[in-house]
């Protein structure tokens, strides 16, 4: 994906697997990656990536993690839902590949077990169904070693190249004010600056080890927002940059679409749940929204057509965006599309909110999850 450049594949390094009962096996006394020779007790960074049953997406991610150029020592560490078929994916691209499985566990819940054995001064969180740009992790230790007074770095993931209408509309509705408000700088190219969590994403978010708290288990989306908030509390700083780029594939349908926007909406409310005003303000205006669509009916037939009129203005607003998506396509027919997708995203995303503040962060872990021994791996035999 992405422009070649110029520089040298990444013969990376890596872990051991370790298995259920097995301490971890003393490293090597040193490695060499694309020509930086290094201690092995001292990656640079840690890429953590969480799997479950896409395995063809899951081999397109470790190809680009593969073809890195110039890379600094890197390991990696994958969770798997006990998906033995996973665990051979990853280890014919990498065969020493740290692998850990759980029976059932949030996201969150599953990273941390990735963060408990990370060695790396930085902690690289990616998705399954994302492609890295061939410079990603070159200009991500460049970034850290520049501002070694930020603790968190990151930048956009956009549609990848190829990708259907459907899913390139949908990448430019996401990367639209209108449609995400807040956290469309994670969906487009934006000036470098320090940010805030409105513009990271777990499938592209770098964390120095020595400051990452662990995700709050019971959180089924949003953990990195729930994370980041804390972060900032504690006064860290965070710095975005455009070219710290992945690519991530869109949903292929309208439905799952509209899961994943319910989805992160219930995180977002779950996240609610302990976050204090102004910053939570913006992510309750789909939830507000929501209300007013349920009253609107009874309100207009009691008070009077006017409780009409932000209904027409919302409707104004989402046609010029739709129509502003549609030019910068160049495509007409992406139009109707993003309009219905702008209007399914708030309807879906407010929904997910108001379960989430339901839900609240009360739910306990989930007990196949708590019972199953910390660190169990698959069993792994290479393909010959």
């Amino acid at each position: 994906m992405g422009p070649p450049e110029e520089g040298r594949p990444a013969a990376t390094a890596h872990r051991a697997v370790l298995r259920s009962g097995q301490s971890r096996p003393e490293p090597s006394a040193s490695r060499i990656i694309a020509g930086v020779e290094g201690d092995a007790d001292r990656p640079v960074i840690s890429v953590i990536l969480v799997t479950r049953g896409r395995h063809a997406l899951l081999d397109r991610c470790l190809a680009s993690l593969a073809a890195q150029l110039d890379a600094p020592p890197i390991e990696l560490l994958v969770c798997t839902h006990d998906d033995d078929g996973a665990a051979r994916v990853v280890h014919r691209r990498f065969p020493d590949a740290t692998v850990v499985a759980v029976a059932q566990a949030h996201p969150g819940e599953a990273r941390n077990l990735l963060i408990d054995r990370a060695e790396g001064e930085l902690l690289l969180f990616v998705d399954d169904d994302v492609v890295l740009r061939r410079d990603l992790l070159a200009r991500l230790a460049d970034l850290s070693a520049r501002h070694p007074d930020a603790s968190v770095f990151g930048g956009p993931n956009l549609t990848p190249p190829g990708s259907t209408r459907f899913q390139v509309t949908q990448g430019a509705v996401l990367g639209s004010l209108v449609a995400s408000g807040p956290v469309r700088f994670r969906y487009g190219r934006h000036p470098a600056k320090v940010a805030n969590e409105r513009y990271f994403t777990l499938c592209n978010l770098a964390v120095r080890r020595c400051h990452m708290p662990l995700f709050d288990p019971r959180l089924v989306c949003a953990e990195e927002n729930a994370a980041m908030t804390e972060m900032h509390r504690r006064g860290l700083l965070m710095r975005y940059d455009p070219e710290l780029v992945v690519y991530h594939e869109r949903r292929s349908g309208y439905r799952s679409f509209c899961q994943q926007m319910f989805k992160y909406g219930t995180g977002r409310g779950q996240v609610l749940t302990d976050t204090r005003p102004p910053g939570s303000l913006p992510h309750l205006v789909p939830l507000v929204w929501m209300g007013y669509l349920v009253t609107a009916p009874v309100l207009a037939l009691l008070v009077g057509l006017s409780w009409l009129i932000p209904l027409g203005v919302y409707l104004v607003g989402v046609s010029a965006a739709a129509l502003k998506v549609g030019t910068s396509l160049r495509r007409a027919r992406s139009v109707p599309l993003a309009g219905a997708l702008i209007a399914s995203l708030h309807v879906c995303y407010g929904t997910g909110v108001a379960a989430g503040l339901v839900r609240g962060r009360r739910a306990a872990v989930p007990r196949r999850a708590a019972a199953r021994p910390v660190g169990a791996a698959l069993p792994v035999v290479p393909d010959r």
